[in-house]
């Protein structure tokens, strides 16, 4: 669907991550790579921005660990109302056992902090191209 040649363009994308510098610097990398970028400080403001959102939503990069909702319970809710959207889940604790468990054992497409923009910018290509399945796909 997407590769290095289409340079993001006309990918929708959806930031997610509670720490307001890592949502905006995730922001700045992925417009700069073509992607148009919602973004959303919360779960809760994931879920109101996917219900509220007319177009296709592709790929959406998540925090694992936040406040009142984690990123792959978040995927869960939002699964119900876009299973057709990928996700690319990141966190700075790589090792932890929630992180273990909810994202790299269930084959989740994962992405260690701190890491290069464009380490996040391959990463991105490579789930939207196929290489991450929809959470519909892995039910």
């Amino acid at each position: 669907m997407f590769d290095d040649a289409t340079e993001g363009v006309h990918a929708v994308m959806l930031v997610v991550d509670d720490e307001v510098c890592v949502l905006e610097l995730c922001v700045a990398i992925l417009e700069r790579a073509g992607f148009d970028v919602l973004r959303a400080g919360s779960a809760e403001d994931a879920l109101r921005i996917g219900a509220g959102h007319d177009q296709q939503i592709h790929l959406i990069l998540c925090d694992v660990v936040m406040p009142e909702m984690s990123g792959p319970a978040l995927a869960d809710e939002f699964a119900r109302l876009h299973p057709e959207t990928r996700w690319l889940f990141m966190a700075g604790y790589p090792d932890s056992p929630e992180i273990i468990e909810r994202v790299v054992a269930r084959g989740r497409p994962f992405l260690a902090k701190p890491f290069m923009p464009q380490a996040l910018v391959k990463k991105v290509r490579e789930v939207l191209a196929g290489g991450g399945q929809t959470l519909a796909a892995q039910a």
